[in-house]
């Protein structure tokens, strides 16, 4: 896999965890109600459409894709927001890397949101 293809990949995982984030899925929460989590597809995929991604269909809860450390970047980038770093310094002392992942998700945040707002004003 070249750079630009690991790129590509890293950037979909964390679009998908800004768009599990934005339904309000909680893995916590799915995990007391057994009802919840057939319901999603939390323990095997369901017979029918739960989420749709990208123009993909989704059998399962969005939520199981996400990788650990995707959700470890999601709550430094929360905490990011409050204006917390995750490092010791400035912001100009953060990792690079963590940088670039905290302006793909803003950028992710940015389109979700008009997404949302432009499918309000289709109701």
């Amino acid at each position: 896999m070249g750079r630009k293809s690991g790129q590509r990949e890293v950037r979909k995982k964390l679009e998908l965890a800004v768009a599990v984030s934005s339904l309000g899925l909680n893995c916590r929460e799915c995990s007391k109600n057994k009802d919840l989590q057939k319901h999603r597809g939390c323990l095997k995929p369901t017979e029918r459409v739960q989420y749709i991604f990208e123009g993909k269909e989704m059998y399962r809860c969005p939520a199981k894709f996400i990788m650990p450390e995707v959700k470890t970047y999601i709550e430094m980038y929360s905490q990011y927001k409050k204006g917390l770093l995750p490092f010791r310094g400035t912001i100009t002392e953060q990792p690079t890397k963590l940088i670039d992942i905290f302006n793909i998700l803003e950028s992710a945040e940015v389109s979700a949101e008009k997404e949302r707002v432009k499918n309000l004003n289709r109701s």
